[in-house]
């Protein structure tokens, strides 16, 4: 009966101050309606900056790019000077490669072409109208007729389209417009615009504006530091004509966006050069106008909006800013007035609240865990027994007093707010750990679980949560991270790749071990070392003999070739070391392993340059010792020769030994060059032609081969350019035949047979190695480039010969060198970038 009279009391409270505040609901409104109409203006003028700023972007891009475009056109005809002053003599069809070469369509679109007009005097008319027939243009002339001081013909313009054939000959120095631009080009040694012409070019009626940018060329080795001095040193012009509407497609990039105008000049008729279509059709809401200064003259750019860019920033925004305001303040409203309604029922709710709160007091000082009532502030409305005895207050101390604020370290608040509103909202966070801080100062870490309160209505009013202290718990457990934490550290610590193996399994790892055998832990724990990889080669013993060594106590290492499940084709070289550990009764190893790959390499190859180094010096010393006595030789024989013709000899026998014994002691001169050349310690990249690399191989061990019956035969020698080092792809292919030559020798083959052939393949030139040896088995045929492989006999091969050729062609020249085998004829293919992908 008591908690209806209350309920009823404050609903008729509730509704007494509804009615109140409906007075202030009205004033409220109108100020609302104030507010939106304020939106809604200020939003319609930021909207319309904001497009006008948009605009102005988009104008100023526009700006760049005809700025940039150019001044790349300035660049091109810089390059045409250059050609010039590069050349004694350039011809027509030089100049038509040189533009043919920078492609004026792809690089520089809107020039119409590049051309050099040259100045000519009055007594060399002729010569160069004679000069131009004889380079293929019988109808040259200059024009327009008549006697000058001088003249300055246009000689060359390319492409010679049918356009620009036009105005070969023309003397734009007759012409009042083009000669302006011609003087201040020439008299500040600048790149100069013209103002407005209209080309000779506009043979049809779709005629456009046009100008002309020249560049002077002047005289090499001349001074042209003042004006009278570049005037007396001018040769001609290089100089681009320009079709205003060609130029405007290449180089106005939003057509789509905006309208423009362009005067040269002053906004007049006469001054216009280009303006977009349709332009007079429309009224755009945006405009704006730029000056730009180019090449000496001034262009007045007006911009206009185009009806697709108004439309697409013609916003509607303001409007819906101002319908979501009202829609806004109406809910806002609204849920006021429910509030209003529902403050009293929580009034109620609140005091049965207490009630409840004191009969579960008693139940909560029964348990052995810390309990705690939260509201929503954070501030502590219920705590049991053990709770007061851990923080070491009472009841009435920890009651009403904010729990972040007094037991919370001043380091975890903000974290630990985060969580308690994830409880809150979220639902979240049903367990966490956190300290807290005793009467005494004493921090203890508290295990908390937590849940949400709701009322009846189902809104939160705060959280229930029950904690354990677990202080001494986690002390003991950190202590125990911190240990292994520091073997971690140190176990990771080392570069060097670390793995534990119990009875060949491995069972701990690094990261390094993970790196060096190019997979995961979860991948390597458990795995036999012996699979762990495709192939593990060593350089004395097997793997297995290293390892039963270790487990009978004798620490051992070795230098074994590691090829790798994932990729068979990549061959590293590691070092390896095991020792054993752990009890008698344990097969326990430690295997520590090192990639030397590139170590080995570095090494191989610092040995082989500093031995061909050594050999080239060699070679060069012999060829000083033996050119003099071969000069003589060849000199004497000459004159022997001479000689004998004078007298009218008539042993023809006699003379044709003198010959042979000239043509031989050239051949003398030239191996020993090309021996020189081979050993040659520099390594630049060149271009070369690959069958003539081949010849120059067969050369060189030509006469080893014929000592053995051997046959080269030669098919598909596809003329193919190379461009790489030379001298390593030449050592690769004496290699390869010297392998060749070796099989025959050791398989007792007479008349064997090498074949070598040249062809294109994609992007690659492909060289092909074929002989009639007598194969390669096929359990072998995988490991010829590994390191220390041969199957030659014990001491007669290093096995490292195809492994720094692999190195050489793939690495160095960025090729691929692969190997096949049939039957009994064996096939090494060498690929080699093209030129045309260098």
């Amino acid at each position: 009966m008591k908690y209806r009279f209350k309920k009823l009391f404050y609903e008729m409270l509730d509704a007494k101050e509804f009615i109140h505040s409906r007075f202030l609901s009205l004033i409220g409104l109108m100020l609302s309606i104030a507010l939106i109409y304020g939106v809604w203006f200020f939003s319609e003028r930021f909207f319309y900056h904001q497009s006008q700023m948009r605009f102005e972007h988009h104008v100023n891009e526009d700006i760049y790019t005809l700025e940039h475009s150019l001044m790349k056109y300035k660049n091109a005809l810089q390059s045409g000077v250059g050609f010039f002053q590069a050349s004694d003599d350039v011809s027509r069809t030089d100049w038509h490669r040189y533009v043919q070469a920078i492609d004026l369509k792809q690089y520089y679109p809107g020039m119409q072409g590049m051309g050099y007009s040259t100045v000519v005097s009055p007594d060399a008319v002729q010569t160069i109208e004679n000069k131009m027939h004889r380079e293929g243009y019988p109808s040259f002339e200059i024009n327009p007729k008549g006697k000058r001081n001088f003249y300055t013909t246009i000689l060359y313009l390319e492409p010679l389209d049918k356009r620009n054939q036009a105005a070969i000959g023309y003397d734009m120095f007759s012409e009042p417009v083009r000669r302006e631009a011609m003087e201040r080009s020439r008299d500040s040694g600048k790149a100069a615009l013209s103002g407005k012409v209209t080309l000779l070019q506009e043979i049809d009626k779709n005629v456009q504006s046009g100008f002309l940018m020249y560049l002077p060329y002047y005289a090499e080795g001349e001074d042209a530091g003042t004006v009278e001095e570049r005037r007396r040193s001018l040769i001609g012009y290089i100089y681009a004509p320009f079709r205003m509407g060609d130029f405007m497609n290449a180089n106005f990039t939003h057509k789509d966006m905006m309208r423009i105008e362009i005067y040269d000049g002053a906004r007049k008729e006469l001054n216009l050069l280009y303006k977009s279509p349709d332009f007079q059709n429309y009224q755009s809401d945006y405009h704006t106008e730029r000056v730009v200064k180019i090449g000496g003259r001034e262009w007045h750019i007006y911009y206009s909006s185009s009806p697709s860019f108004d439309k697409r920033h013609s916003s509607q925004y303001p409007i819906l800013f101002a319908l979501v305001g009202l829609i806004m303040y109406l809910v806002m409203l609204y849920v006021i007035v429910e509030l209003l309604k529902k403050r009293s029922l929580l009034k109620i709710k609140t005091e049965a609240l207490e009630h409840e709160k004191e009969i579960a007091q008693n139940y909560l000082d029964i348990v052995e865990v810390m309990v705690l009532v939260l509201d929503t502030e954070f501030t502590i409305q219920v705590i049991n027994r053990r709770g007061c005895e851990i923080i070491g207050y009472s009841a009435k101390e920890a009651i009403g007093k904010n729990f972040m604020e007094l037991f919370i370290p001043e380091r975890m608040r903000e974290e630990l707010k985060a969580v308690a509103n994830s409880v809150i909202y979220y639902s979240g966070f049903e367990y966490y750990e956190n300290p807290i801080v005793t009467k005494e100062g004493e921090e203890r870490l508290i295990a908390w679980r937590n849940r949400l309160l709701k009322d009846d209505d189902g809104h939160m009013i705060g959280i229930l949560s029950s904690g354990e202290d677990i202080t001494q718990v986690r002390r003991t457990q950190v202590q125990l991270q911190e240990s292994e934490a520091f073997y971690r550290t140190v176990f990771a610590s080392i570069e060097e790749s670390i793995v534990i193996l119990n009875e060949n399994r491995i069972v701990d790892c690094n990261d390094v071990a993970l790196r060096l055998f190019d997979t995961t832990k979860e991948s390597l724990i458990g795995e036999s070392i012996f699979d762990t990889a495709y192939e593990i080669e060593c350089q004395d013993y097997p793997l297995h003999h290293h390892i039963s060594n270790a487990y009978n106590g004798e620490s051992t290492s070795a230098r074994c070739t590691l090829r790798l499940h994932k990729n068979p084709n990549v061959i590293k070289i590691v070092e390896f070391s095991f020792s054993r550990f752990g009890t008698n009764d344990e097969n326990k190893l430690v295997m520590i392993s090192r990639d030397i790959t590139r170590k080995v390499e570095e090494e191989k190859l610092l040995t082989m340059h500093g031995r061909q180094a050594q050999m080239g010096e060699m070679i060069s010393m012999i060829a000083h010792q033996w050119r003099q006595p071969l000069a003589i030789i060849n000199a004497i024989t000459t004159q022997m020769r001479f000689k004998a013709i004078m007298n009218g000899s008539e042993d023809d026998e006699f003379v044709d030994n003198l010959v042979k014994i000239e043509q031989q002691s050239s051949h003398l001169s030239q191996t020993i060059s090309d021996y020189r050349d081979f050993f040659r310690p520099d390594k630049p990249k060149e271009h070369f032609n690959a069958v003539s690399l081949i010849n120059h191989a067969l050369n060189l061990i030509d006469h080893t081969l014929k000592n053995h019956s051997i046959h080269i035969e030669t098919a598909n020698m596809q003329n193919l350019t190379l461009f790489t080092y030379r001298n390593e792809v030449l050592q690769v292919l004496i290699v390869l035949l010297k392998n060749s030559l070796d099989a025959f020798v050791e398989n007792k083959i007479i008349g064997g047979e090498i074949t070598i052939s040249v062809q294109p393949e994609d992007q690659y030139c492909v060289i092909d190695v074929c002989d009639n040896a007598g194969g390669i088995p096929k359990e072998i045929i995988h490991k010829l480039f590994s390191p220390y492989f041969t199957t030659k006999y014990d001491g007669y091969g290093t096995g490292l010969g195809l492994y720094m050729s692999r190195i050489i062609i793939e690495e160095h020249c960025g090729g691929l060198i692969e190997v096949s085998s049939e039957g009994n004829s064996t096939t090494f293919t060498v690929k080699l970038p093209c030129r045309e992908t260098e």
